[in-house]
């Protein structure tokens, strides 16, 4: 019985490395493959003849 119960946690640790290999190399090839994503927002700019919006406070106030 405790050969089965050594087996059994055997195997366990196997899947378990096994699946954070498989994580890590899923994570590396999604760093790779999406580099010119972008890295933070862009400011828009204000138009001149932009209206403010209800409850805004207006510019320069």
């Amino acid at each position: 019985m405790e050969a089965v119960t050594d087996s059994y946690a055997a195997a366990q640790l196997d899947g378990l490395k096994a699946a954070v290999l498989a994580t890590g190399g899923i994570t590396l090839v999604g760093f790779l493959a999406t580099p010119h994503l972008p890295s933070g927002r862009t400011p828009r700019t204000r138009q001149p003849n932009a209206e403010v919006p209800t409850g805004a406070p207006e510019p320069g106030k």
